[in-house]
């Protein structure tokens, strides 16, 4: 604004001359009439009051005013600015191809910060445009940034405005902006699976508003599905004087890419539990070359370093999507993993080289049936001066309840064959409640282990519920050696013998003087019934120490499916038979068999089975019980938990009422997934009697999906109650599982859920969850969840080089400039043209102030008063 001081008199030269002429002409005129005036007059006093009074009438005539001056408003058309915020921008090693364009976009408002340019407006695309705050962006003041310059998710950057937010009505906006709504929006990040380049340069158009923006500018690497059509749509933008700059990101002079997308891994597992792990990798540019995939438990808060979990699998890449398996077992605590492939020459971006997951340790309890047949005597013992009675099922049972998450439950026969009693306390058996009364108290328990017990001490009906329960619940069973064991217990023709990876003799296999030396299998060394300590070179150590046995039973063979040898032995018999080998007596030993299978573990059904040839009692075990690794038993403990473990990974669906199960692990757009259901009653009974409804839910918040709808198609011809129209099941919508006859002529339920062709998610995979329930009327009787994983390939993600050639096509027929640098993009803000609007111009008179008329009415005052007091008329 420029002031001034000015006359802004409305008479000209030649009226003002004339006035003043007239004025004189008068005067003359009355002093001729008059006569010369009186002496006392001509006093000077009067004559400076009447002089002072018309100089001042004189300056009012003059019209003195202050004059200001304000230019016209300058009118600068917008600049659009188009952000590509689809996933290929998140590629890159030092700076991300996202990050690069906002350093762009805030260097150039940095050099045009203290000059005049365009108003800069922010859109992003992908699937689709929206609108951006862009003060946001481009001056993001103070907040914390990521250490990691290639991190995918820019916490730094603003939200996005939706598209339903973008067309609220303008009460809605105007609450927004009072405060009144506050809805939390997503960081601004490069995530979205789909670039439509095409599609944002026709919607843009419709923001244009009153008048069209002096230019476009075009952040993105060109990667598009949409190309073609663009040359015609930019020739349109020509046509309305609208360039569309671009500015070109990402390195075109690297070798290729192969990235870790998505990584299947189960939610829930139990401790020391073997888990799998499915990697899904894609590479461009590198086919034939070699890589390895590693699975790693990342540094831990407390400082534990990083460690493998399995050994690094090599892999032989080609163009496009590829699967690879990994397996580890859990530990005992929650399992963060870090599964890498290794890096190779010239990649477009190492950030996509791995991937984070997550395991969480199920602490269920364990519930292990000990039944123990040894006939050695109880004994009383003094330990930490407290005296108690030990059974021969002792030295196991402290072994397993050393673990918190196991529970043991012991069950003794004096003489292996006869009743069973529940031991209530670990020394002291009890004629209480043996074997469980029913099939569904069994399934209660995770795994039976028995020990030197002959078949007669059970009845047949509780061989039919252990055979029920190890192969349809999954159930683990073990027996070890003994004299009555095998087929020294008449096991051989009862349903346990199916049960057994071995095949059992049809006589005596019993050999009670015999010293077994047991050595574990150099191939089955990875098995966890060997993991005793971490150091794989200690433990080794400690496993080639396996102490010897006193008494084995020998089968005749193994089973030929299912099966795997974890130990062999040794087996050498004395010239006499000792039978109560407390201090066994040496003799010239005869050999019998040097290859003798000791440890054998199989499957049967759902379960898991295991057979140990030798005894774990005294006096048979002695060096097992007490000497393996000097006076410290943790050996002996570790071994047992091991086995425990094993055993029962398969057997937490035993005490479930509804089990399911999905026909594959991961699933691919346009596949069907098959859920497969069986309910059981209170006796464990397979029934159809019951009612399975299911639901569908995401694995994250609602709030963040994009829609209400999930991936999965309604099934045909299912009839739907919901009230829900649509061709895909809505999140939370419930629906029935129908029943069906199983191939084994049992009651079962199965239902076909087809996938959708393509995903619309923003990346590689989509995770979500069947909630299901069986209802016996209005009663819950059971809840199980399954989870489904969908890998699809995006084509955004399918080639990772840029593509700067569409992008320059765009900016040539469109008018537009390629730019470069911050500073050509500081110049093209620079020479938007402007239009200057009309100045303000404000005039303040003078004559208009208080002041100046007191003073006015203040001469004339005093000069008349000055003549009354004079004399004068």
């Amino acid at each position: 604004m420029l002031a001034s001081f000015q006359f802004l008199t409305p008479l000209t030269a030649a009226a003002a001359g004339a006035f003043f002429l007239a004025l004189l002409i008068g005067f003359g005129i009355l002093r001729s009439l008059g006569g010369p005036p009186a002496a006392v007059a001509r006093r000077w006093g009067l004559i400076g009051l009447r002089a002072a009074a018309s100089a001042t009438l004189l300056l009012i005539l003059l019209n003195p005013s202050d004059v200001s001056y304000t230019p016209g408003p300058i009118d600068r058309p917008d600049v659009f600015y188009l952000l590509d915020a689809s996933q290929s921008m998140a590629l890159g090693d030092s700076e991300t191809r996202f990050d690069h364009a906002i350093r762009l976009m805030r260097e150039a408002d940095g050099a045009t910060q203290q000059e005049g340019h365009a108003p800069v407006k922010l859109f992003r695309f992908g699937h689709r445009l929206a609108a951006v705050e862009s003060a946001g962006v481009l001056r993001p003041g103070n907040v914390n940034t990521s250490d990691n310059p290639a991190q995918t998710i820019i916490n730094r950057l603003p939200v996005l405005t939706s598209a339903a937010q973008a067309s609220e009505t303008p009460s809605a906006a105007a609450a927004s902006l009072s405060g009144k709504s506050k809805v939390k929006q997503p960081p601004l990040a490069p995530t979205d699976s789909d670039t439509q380049l095409l599609t944002a340069l026709r919607q843009v158009s419709s923001r244009f508003g009153r008048q069209p923006p002096a230019g476009i500018v075009l952040f993105s690497d060109g990667r598009a599905r949409d190309e073609s059509g663009v040359e015609a749509l930019a020739a349109q933008f020509a046509k309305l004087k609208v360039p569309v700059h671009v500015v070109p990101v990402g390195d075109t002079a690297r070798g290729g890419d192969v990235a870790i997308v998505a990584c299947v891994v189960p939610p829930r597992a139990r401790r020391f539990a073997e888990v799998e792990v499915q990697v899904f990798l894609r590479s461009y540019g590198y086919a034939g070359r070699r890589c390895e995939v590693s699975l790693t438990a990342p540094e831990t808060k407390d400082g534990d370093p990083e460690k493998a979990l399995a050994a690094p699998v090599p892999v032989t890449l080609h163009d496009g999507f590829q699967s690879v398996g990994l397996s580890f077992r859990t530990d005992t605590k929650t399992n963060k993993l870090r599964v890498s492939v290794s890096t190779l020459p010239n990649e477009v971006s190492t950030a996509n080289n791995s991937f984070n997951a997550e395991v969480q340790i199920d602490r269920t309890k364990i519930r292990i049936l000990y039944v123990e047949g040894s006939s050695q005597p109880l004994q009383t013992v003094l330990r930490d001066n407290i005296r108690e009675v030990r059974g021969p099922y002792s030295d196991l049972y402290q072994a397993l309840i050393e673990d918190e998450d196991i529970e043991c439950v012991v069950l003794h026969s004096q003489f292996g064959r006869g009743r069973l009693s529940r031991v209530t306390d670990p020394g002291r058996p009890a004629a209480v409640r043996g074997f469980p009364e029913t099939v569904a108290e069994l399934s209660a328990f995770d795994a039976i282990i028995l020990s030197d017990i002959g078949s007669e001490a059970f009845t047949e009906q509780q061989l039919e519920w252990i055979d029920k329960w190890i192969g349809q619940r999954g159930g683990g069973l073990l027996m070890v050696g003994g004299r009555r064991s095998f087929a020294a217990g008449d096991w051989e023709d009862t349903p346990v013998a199916a049960m057994l990876p071995i095949t059992m003799r049809a006589d005596n296999d019993w050999l009670p003087g015999t010293q077994v030396s047991v050595h574990a299998e150099p191939t089955a060394m990875s098995h966890p019934l060997w993991s005793i300590v971490a150091d794989d070179r200690l433990n080794r150590e400690i496993v080639d120490k396996f102490p010897s046995f006193f008494g084995a039973n020998r089968w005749a063979g193994l089973k030929p499916n299912l099966t795997r040898v974890l130990a062999v032995s040794n087996l050498t018999a004395g010239d006499a038979v000792v039978a109560s080998p407390s201090v066994p007596v040496a003799t010239s030993p005869a050999t019998v068999d040097a290859t003798e299978p000791a440890i054998v573990v199989g499957k049967y059904g759902r379960g898991r089975t295991m057979a140990m040839a030798m005894p774990i009692t005294s006096p048979w075990a002695n060096e097992f019980l007490f000497k393996w690794g000097g006076n410290d038993t943790k050996y002996y403990g570790k071994f047992w938990r091991n086995t425990v473990y094993w055993l029962t990974e398969s057997s937490s669906i035993g005490r479930r009422r509804l089990v399911v199960t999905a026909d594959k692990k991961f699933y691919r757009p346009g596949e069907t997934i098959t859920l497969s259901a069986a309910a059981f009653d209170e006796a464990t009974n397979q029934t159809g009697a019951y009612k399975i409804t299911s639901m569908i839910e995401p694995k994250t918040s609602l709030s963040s999906l994009e829609s209400n709808y999930s991936s999965i198609r309604w099934p045909d011809g299912k009839p739907r109650d919901s009230g829900e129209s649509g061709p895909f099941i809505a999140w939370g919508e419930e629906f029935d599982l129908p029943r069906v006859d199983s191939a084994t002529g049992k009651p079962a339920f199965s239902l076909e859920l087809p996938i959708a062709d393509a995903m619309t998610g923003g990346s590689a995979s989509q995770s979500l969850r069947v909630e299901l329930t069986a209802m016996e009327e209005f009663t819950q009787v059971d809840s199980t969840s399954v989870d489904i994983q969908i890998l699809h390939d995006p084509f955004e993600q399918q080639n990772p080089f840029p593509n700067h050639e569409l992008l320059a096509t765009i900016a040539r027929h469109s008018g537009g400039q390629v730019i470069r640098d911050a500073t050509q993009l500081a110049d093209v803000l620079r020479e938007v043209p402007m239009t200057m609007g009309a100045p303000v111009v404000k005039k303040s008179p003078l004559w208009s102030t208080w002041w100046l008329w007191y003073w006015l009415l203040g001469l004339m005052s005093v000069e008349w008063i000055w003549r009354r007091f004079v004399g004068l008329a």
